[in-house]
């Protein structure tokens, strides 16, 4: 067996394209005492590995250049184990980037209990997608019944789970997709009330009347100028929840920086939301996620494509706004053979 993985083939301007990525062969890695090597199944892809790759985000790498492989969490399953903690056949989520195989340690890995979900949820509703909708609904919003609640991506694996988790609190939720054909997706399976397409002409206007009496609460997955404008559907008094910047990512310069005069006029609560922060409460989310998954009130979507090969094309996939769900790399059979 051999290793594949991803690699730059530049260093990153602006959106990304399927020839910024290259796949490598090497040779598979054998783990040494207290490691072990886990093949991977599903491989994570998040708006927040473009930030990454700049250098930009709080994962403390700098900028990657040519030939250096981006991070990611994957689901995988233990192949070979020299540690004490983790034997063979064990389904594990780790941060073990764009490739087919990795060695770990134990740091920052998380066995998952195929009986509890599907394996790919790991990463998507019960994973940090899944959390960080958490933090926000029912931590830091602490989303009542008979609130409104307004969600910008609302069909990404977080936005359709903020929205979700609000609705089971009684609250109403209104989203914001880019297209049509997402909006029925977030009305139709998810339950939210209304959703208006971002790029139609006369955005505002239809926000509006989306919202004739205002949002309680707004959930902003993107920044710039779609923060701005929410501010004119907030309630005075109302809470933001700066959960994404997906506007930056791409490229910092365009983003409109926000005019503090709106969270002013409006008496604002403004709250960051920085997932990790939130582990200490990732067993009371996966025990109330996966029931709610069991008997279908948390629905979600997935975003697939097979083989590592796919990973480049996929992510400038996402990257562009293209993606329907939880963006995902199909990387092995669930099962080894």
């Amino acid at each position: 067996m051999r290793n594949h993985k991803v690699v730059l083939t530049r260093s990153l301007a602006g959106v990304p394209d399927a020839g910024d990525f290259r796949v490598v062969d090497e040779a598979l890695p054998e783990p040494e005492d207290r490691e072990f090597l886990v093949r991977h199944l599903y491989l994570s892809l998040d708006p927040y590995q473009r930030s990454a790759m700049a250098g930009r985000h709080r994962l403390g790498r700098g900028p990657l250049v040519a030939g250096d492989m981006p991070a990611a969490e994957t689901l995988g399953q233990v192949l070979r184990s020299r540690h004490p903690d983790y034997r063979e056949g064990d389904y594990v989520r780790h941060f073990g980037g764009w490739q087919e195989y990795a060695l770990s340690a134990g740091e920052r890995t998380e066995r998952v209990d195929p009986a509890l979900a599907p394996l790919s949820a790991w990463l998507g509703v019960l994973g940090m997608p899944g959390l960080t909708a958490w933090a926000s609904a029912v931590e830091l919003a602490g989303v009542q019944a008979g609130q409104t609640v307004l969600v910008s991506a609302a069909l990404g694996p977080v936005g359709s789970m903020v929205g979700q988790l609000a609705i089971q609190r009684g609250a109403t939720a209104v989203g914001i997709a880019g297209s049509d054909e997402k909006c029925a997706i977030v009305t139709g399976e998810f339950g939210f009330r209304a959703c208006v397409n971002y790029r139609q002409e006369g955005f505002l206007e239809r926000l509006r009347a989306a919202l004739p009496e205002g949002a309680d609460v707004y959930h902003d997955n993107v920044g710039g100028q779609m923060l701005a404008d929410a501010f004119s559907v907030l309630k005075v008094n109302g809470t933001v929840i700066l959960c994404g910047l997906m506007e930056r990512y791409n490229d910092p310069a365009r983003s409109k920086p926000l005019d503090l005069a709106l969270p002013i006029m409006k008496r604002a609560v403004m709250k960051g939301l920085v997932v990790s922060d939130f582990e200490h409460r990732r067993p009371v989310f996966e025990a109330a996620v996966a029931a709610g998954i069991r008997t279908g009130q948390i629905r979600y979507r997935e975003d697939r494509v097979a083989g590592i090969g796919q990973a480049g094309a996929h992510f400038a996939r996402l990257m562009r706004g293209e993606n329907v769900g939880k963006s995902l790399v199909v990387l092995g059979p669930e099962a080894a053979n």
